[in-house]
């Protein structure tokens, strides 16, 4: 039965195709140290949809 991969895995790279011995990264995180300092009451923020008054950012519409 060929399913379509056998073909491929005899075809597959055994070398990645990068410089050096693998792969690169897909993707990085950078998330800087945050520190706790005060936090919305519960029902707050529920409202809010985040307990930290920092990340509070209301959208507001602006016409170009």
């Amino acid at each position: 039965m060929n399913n379509g991969y056998s073909n491929y895995e005899q075809n597959a790279p055994q070398k990645p195709p990068f410089p050096g011995d693998r792969y690169p990264g897909l993707a990085e995180a950078y998330v800087p140290y945050q520190r706790y300092t005060n936090s919305f009451p519960p029902m707050e923020a529920l409202k809010n949809g985040t307990m930290f008054p920092e990340l509070v950012k209301p959208y507001n519409k602006v016409k170009a």
